[in-house]
């Protein structure tokens, strides 16, 4: 048999506190034939299976001596089970020939001499509940990790939605110039105020959306509307407030100055 078609060796090692038989996780690789380079293959089927760390496989650190100084690998040791289960889910001719190899090698170490003890049967089920429970656990914090993400990504397609300028602007809103018409009508209110009511009073309402601006020359500009219902209200109390200097002329707290207004309601 050549190297390439060479089985894996297998080896005793400590996990969990526990001596099991474990293999080299590049000797798998290198006896399934995979096309991916190792350390994507072994992270990956980690993933995709549910493996856990100090159950399923062991994680050493190598170090070695190299001309730039010491430099270190992460060396994966699997249980019997994985490298096992690893074989069945290649679904291939060299995945079903390592299986088979794993199976003789667990038949090899399990094989009593005698018949197992009531104790050891329940601590052999014991064992295997607590892998298994640990195995869930990880597919469960794993399933929680790609809930939060995909609820991430769902509050940021929120988030776009709200923010993107509308195609067309709603009934109940007005733009700036249409707020400075009625106002005008209203109250005889010059556009500088009008700007200024909507910029610098501090109970002003917020622009209600944006609206992307159609004219050819626009180059995806966009501009601000408002709700009618809060404009009328803003206006209504701004007025109010107002303290009337001449029979043309008011004043405001937050306004420096006179400014003009013909009538108030």
């Amino acid at each position: 048999m050549n190297a390439q078609n060479q089985f894996p060796a297998i080896s005793d090692k400590a996990i969990s506190g526990q001596i099991v038989k474990t293999v080299d996780g590049r000797e798998v690789h290198r006896f399934l034939e995979a096309k991916k380079d190792y350390t994507t293959w072994i992270k990956d089927r980690i993933k995709k299976y549910g493996f856990v760390e100090n159950v399923d496989y062991l994680l050493t650190e190598i170090g070695e001596q190299h001309p730039t100084g010491m430099k270190y690998r992460t060396e994966y040791y699997l249980t019997i089970g994985m490298g096992k289960e690893l074989g069945m889910v290649d679904r291939s001719a060299k995945g079903r020939e390592i299986r088979k190899y794993f199976l003789s090698i667990e038949e090899r170490s399990f094989a009593p001499h005698q018949p197992m003890t009531a104790a050891e049967i329940v601590l052999q089920n014991a064992q295997a509940l607590v892998t298994f429970e640990r195995r869930q656990a990880e597919v469960e914090r794993l399933q929680a990790e790609t809930a939060s993400a995909l609820e991430a990504v769902n509050a940021r397609v929120t988030v776009i939605e709200d923010t993107a300028p509308l195609k067309a602007k709603p009934q109940h809103c007005e733009t700036k110039t249409e707020i400075k018409t009625r106002m005008n009508k209203l109250y005889g209110l010059p556009a500088w105020l009008v700007d200024e009511v909507l910029t610098s009073i501090s109970y002003r309402p917020p622009a209600f959306a944006m609206v992307k601006n159609s004219h050819e020359n626009a180059q995806g500009s966009s501009f601000a509307v408002y709700q009618i219902i809060d404009i009328t209200k803003l206006f209504k109390r701004f007025i109010s407030e107002c303290t009337q200097a001449t029979a043309t002329t008011a004043t405001h707290p937050s306004i420096n100055g006179r400014f003009k207004i013909l009538r108030r309601e």
